[in-house]
């Protein structure tokens, strides 16, 4: 007797899931900023970076080490600004440090029960600083896109 109380238990619970207790493998989450790397000589064209290392300001492990002419970049949560400082592989070994902020206003918008919210974003004005001082690598920032809600667009442009 217990065993099919158990199995009936098992079945019941299974279907008995309503569409707001799964949050699909597609739902959107909250965004990443997508930045294209260009060349400040020529500004339309792409231009890759290699061996770039990004990481969290004052932080001491990387969350990436990227080679490309785009990447996507988190934001954080509850936080006015994100820092980050991007150090640039060189022949040498030496790499070239720039610390970069981004400013924001943060704009959640409720998905489902399972899902919860996911976070929009709009630049403010500044959008960004440039933290470090001296000979870096990055020439010139642009924004591309002021609203990062999804991850279709670029939002910045880094040329270097």
């Amino acid at each position: 007797m217990n065993l099919r109380y158990l199995i009936f238990l098992c079945f019941f619970g299974l279907f008995s899931c309503e569409k707001d207790d799964i949050c699909l493998e597609g739902t959107p989450g909250t965004p990443r900023m997508i930045v294209l790397f260009k060349d400040y000589q020529n500004p339309s064209v792409l231009k890759a970076v290699s061996d770039l290392t990004i990481k969290g300001f004052d932080q001491e492990t990387a969350f990436a080490v990227f080679s490309g002419d785009s990447v996507a970049i988190p934001l954080k949560n509850n936080f006015k600004f994100t820092q980050y400082e991007l150090l640039l592989g060189t022949e040498d070994e030496v790499p070239i440090a720039d610390s970069l902020q981004i400013n924001y206003r943060q704009f959640d918008l409720y998905i489902n029960r399972a899902c919860g919210y996911k976070s929009n974003f709009i630049f403010e004005d500044p959008s960004h600083y440039i933290l470090t001082q001296g000979n870096g690598w990055i020439k010139r920032i642009e924004i591309i896109k002021d609203t990062l809600a999804d991850e279709k667009n670029s939002h910045m442009a880094i040329y270097h």
